[in-house]
Order: structure tokens, then sequence, then C-alpha cells
């Protein structure tokens, strides 16, 4: 029996860098389903939380796996990974997504929570294989 899909939540200000996830997701990482979209921290935080205009979770369903991108506006993902913190969200893994000026930062992510660090430059293959192998791990892990 195929198990179910792992629910996948998109952080990034870039419609580009969503667009991009979106198809490496659909095309490479068939056990991950995108259920919902943000485009800044705040956003996130209201989605996670459940409030405002993600109050009714069958149209927002909290998810598995979180995509957050470092630098957003409002809120960033340091400051997101911050506010995780404080909270508790049994079974969410987090990916920190970053470009080239961000990888500097993967040992703060990684102390501050994420589960995963991934890097934005690896290109479609290169993104694809890392969304497998992150599929693969989370299914493992549950």
């Amino acid at each position: 029996m195929p198990q179910k899909p792992i629910s996948v939540l998109i952080a990034d200000d870039s419609s580009e860098d969503r667009l991009f996830l979106n198809h490496a997701i659909e095309h490479f990482a068939a056990g991950l389903r995108v259920v919902g979209e943000v485009v800044n921290g705040s956003e996130l935080v209201d989605y996670l939380s459940g409030k405002n205009e993600y109050a009714d979770r069958s149209n927002f369903p909290f998810p598995d796996l979180l995509l957050m991108d470092l630098r957003m506006p409002e809120m960033d993902g340091f400051q997101v990974l911050e506010w995780l913190q404080k909270r508790s969200f049994p079974g969410l893994k987090v990916a920190v997504l970053a470009d080239s000026s961000g990888t500097a930062y993967r040992s703060d992510a990684i102390e501050m929570g994420a589960h995963y660090f991934l890097s934005k430059l690896a290109g479609s293959e290169g993104m694809a294989r890392t969304l497998k192998q992150l599929q693969q791990e989370i299914d493992r892990s549950n």
C-alpha cells in the first residue's frame, strides 16, 4: 500500500523559486505534495498558526514539511526558526533554502532547529535529487 504523500508548505518571496520548487516536486518527488505557498515570514506564521485567512485547515492543511527561504520580507527565516523554537509542532520537518550568500548560515539554521539545509544553487537536477533524498529520509523517520 503506498504511503500517504508528505504535505509541503513552500515559503519563499521569489515567485520564480516557488515555481521551480513546485516543478521539481511535481516531476521528481512523487511522494511530496504542495499544500500551500506563502511569500513572507508573517504569512508563514499565520499559516502555521491557522490564523486569519489560513484558519480553515480543510483549505490550508498543516504541512509535514516546510521548505523555507532564509531571506524573506517581514520576518526572515531565522526569525521564523526563533518563533518555531517557542512552539510545539510535532512532526513538522523544516528545510531551509539558501542561495550562495546564505550557505554560510547552515550551522546557525541547524542549531536553531532546521532539520535540513538545501542550496538553491543546485540547479533543477540537483534540487530534484535533493528533494527525492529528503522524501526518502522523511519516509524512513515516519
